[in-house]
C-alpha cells in the first residue's frame, strides 16, 4: 500500500480519462482494508495449522 500510495500521482496523472480510479483512499477505505488483510491472513495461517496438524 505504502508503494501505490508513493506512486498514486504519477499513475493517475498518466491515467487519461481515468485519474479518478487513482485517487487516495480516505480514513476509513484504509481502515476497511486492514481488516480484511487481517482476516485474511488468519483466515490462511489457521488453515495451514489445520493441514499441519493432520495425520498423514
Amino acid at each position: 500500500m505504502s508503494d501505490y500510495l508513493a506512486h498514486r500521482g504519477e499513475l493517475a496523472s498518466n491515467a487519461g480519462e481515468l485519474p479518478s480510479l487513482f485517487r487516495e483512499p480516505d480514513l476509513q477505505e484504509q481502515f476497511d482494508q486492514t481488516g480484511r488483510y487481517l482476516l485474511l491472513t488468519l483466515g490462511l495461517e489457521m488453515t495451514q495449522r489445520r493441514a499441519r496438524q493432520r495425520p498423514s
